[in-house]
């Protein structure tokens, strides 16, 4: 009798590109769901985000970053991750990480219920700027969309997450549009969730809170912020309850 040994075959590819550390080490993509799971601070760029699996069937990957890494510099290089279920780009507890978006490129973030688009956990601190290398600064300013699910921020923090306020957002460039859904802020809390310090000194900024009380930059109305300065522009802030009435 035959025994017939089957080669395992791989269903959904890494759809990500990884710049900085080695795999296994400082990164692992791990395939069952779909993640590439950031372990180090060595880890420097990223791109992609997009796949087809074995059938040919389209598939977006999500990033997660361990936590307590630390302090971290992250460029997004056209980085699509648009999920269903979770979140699709978690930066972790307890990580202070500046996100660099390069010039001319275009990354997206869409969680799914519950989970902000750009989420953050307790005691998490993110920087958004423009392309930080040599000779990178121009006109053509990288963007970064980012949509939570219901109950989501667009950048900030998930629905009900955490009792504190330790998570802050600084933002300081780039083409910045944040979307909260079903009471979460644009950028800031979610939707009875607490949330820290929120500071913009640059960029352009588009940010519209969610139906039940989402602000565009700020929290919902169950939930307490931490102070609020707005020092840079062009920015465009709305709850999608005020854009309803009008």
């Amino acid at each position: 009798q035959q025994t017939r040994r089957f080669q395992e075959v791989s269903v959904y590819l890494n759809p990500f590109s990884v710049t900085g550390g080695h795999a296994g080490l400082d990164w692992v993509y791990e395939e069952e769901s779909q993640t590439l799971r950031i372990l180090s601070n060595q880890v420097t760029a990223i791109s992609g985000g997009l796949g087809t699996d074995v059938n040919q069937e389209p598939f977006s990957g999500r990033i997660a970053l361990a936590d307590h890494i630390g302090a971290m510099e992250l460029t997004l290089e056209d980085v699509v991750c648009r999920v269903e279920e979770g979140r699709a780009f978690d930066l972790g507890q307890g990580n202070d990480v500046t996100l660099f978006l390069l010039n001319g490129t275009s990354s997206l973030f869409e969680s799914g219920a519950g989970c902000a688009g750009v989420s953050l956990g307790d005691g998490a601190c993110l920087r958004i700027d423009r392309d930080g290398s040599p000779g990178g600064r121009g006109p053509a300013d990288g963007s970064l969309t980012a949509a939570g699910g219901p109950g989501g921020a667009g950048i900030g923090r998930d629905s009900g997450a955490g009792r504190d306020r330790t998570a802050r957002i600084h933002i300081r460039g780039g083409v910045i549009t944040a979307l909260g859904t079903g009471g979460g802020a644009g950028i800031g809390g979610g939707k009875r969730s607490p949330m820290g310090s929120i500071v913009i000194t640059g960029g352009v900024i588009d940010a519209t809170g969610g139906l039940g009380g989402g602000a565009g930059i700020g929290g919902d109305l169950a939930a307490p912020v931490g102070d609020i300065s707005l020092r840079g522009g062009p920015i465009s802030a709305a709850d999608a309850d005020q854009a309803a009435a009008n």
